[in-house]
């Protein structure tokens, strides 16, 4: 005689759904006030990880013009790997013309390494990431609990989170790039302060697990303060367009520029020897210092700089909190140009 309770296995099975429920409208609150992209999609692997039971989840998204990796610090996601990718052959031709979930009994699928890692792969589950029924990604998790492939109501949980993760990760991005408009000065066409000292935060959280500091740069251009009506404004402008254009051109993609204030430059550069500070400044200074400009006011006046910089100490960075070593060193930078004569 079977012992079996269906009803009690029923309700058990009731409150293992309903129990999933409630971990992932606690995960959705949470991922719909992220900020950093690094935080959602640690939360979103995170719920793919509690919802499957998976030893091992990895992200792939379609990332063509860079956009993602713009915004997005892998390493600073923990919870899983994310693969950013420019060619979408690599998810599409994990599933066919109507994607939907599938698994394989191993981590490889058509010829595709599912993992960086080298844990042992029995299982994979696949599920498409889908914005607008258009597969922009996928998720492959690691050894997935068997309950999960055989529940059709754990498995619609699942898939319904995934479903949203596309939607939160493009509001995110769409919100980034209005925030980082506000932090474009017009003036001179790249970041204003607010905008630099985001940028040096996030290098400075960065430095703690890469130990690899930003060097801090601020170039001041003498007498620009003194350009105070419409029509020297207007040459101010263009000035400042010009020094600007000049000194981007010499950075990489993981170096930042911005005018941190009226008449001077603030410029990070990743990764810097401390000893080569002095010849990055010399070289920008080379191109600028001479220059003779109309004044708007009948007359000329030569383009003048002078410079400061601080290396960011990898020691100091332990326990400090990043905003403060960000906008102490930007202070201390702007003290040391004052002191400097004209």
């Amino acid at each position: 005689m079977n012992d079996a309770d269906p009803v009690g296995d029923s309700q058990a099975l009731i409150s293992v759904a309903e129990f999933a429920r409630r971990q992932l409208a606690i995960k959705e609150r949470q991922m719909l006030s992220a900020t950093d992209l690094a935080d959602l999609i640690n939360l979103s692997i995170t719920g793919v990880r509690q919802l499957s039971g998976g030893s091992e989840v990895e992200l792939w998204l379609h990332d063509p013009v860079g956009e993602l990796e713009r915004q997005l610090d892998v390493l600073g996601v923990l919870s899983g790997t994310v693969r950013l990718l420019e060619d979408s052959y690599s998810f599409v031709s994990l599933y066919g013309e109507v994607p939907e979930w599938n698994r394989t009994t191993s981590g490889v699928f058509n010829g595709s390494e599912l993992f960086r890692s080298g844990v042992a792969i029995e299982q994979t589950l696949m599920l498409p990431v889908l914005d607008h029924q258009l597969l922009v990604g996928s998720v492959h998790v690691g050894n997935p609990r068997s309950a999960v492939l055989m529940d059709e109501t754990q498995m619609a949980i699942l898939s319904d989170f995934v479903a949203k993760m596309p939607l939160l990760i493009h509001r995110l991005v769409e919100s980034n790039r209005m925030r980082d408009f506000v932090l474009l000065d017009p003036a001179s066409h790249v970041a204003n302060r607010v905008g630099f000292l985001r940028d040096l935060e996030r290098e400075i959280s960065r430095a703690r697990r890469s130990e690899k500091a930003p060097l801090v740069i601020g170039l001041k251009l003498v007498d620009l303060d003194s350009m105070g009506n419409l029509s020297q404004r207007h040459i101010q402008h263009r000035i400042l367009r010009s020094v600007a254009a000049k000194i981007a051109g010499g950075l990489r993609d993981t170096d930042a520029i911005a005018r941190v204030s009226e008449d001077c430059f603030g410029v990070m550069v990743v990764d810097a020897p401390i000893e080569e500070a002095g010849n990055i400044v010399a070289r920008w200074e080379a191109d600028l210092q001479g220059h003779l400009l109309d004044d708007g006011a009948g007359g000329m006046i030569e383009l003048r700089t002078k410079s400061s910089f601080r290396h960011c100490e990898l020691e100091a960075l332990k326990d400090a909190d990043a905003s403060e070593v960000a906008h102490g060193l930007l202070s201390s930078i702007e003290q040391s140009l004052m002191s400097i004569p004209n």
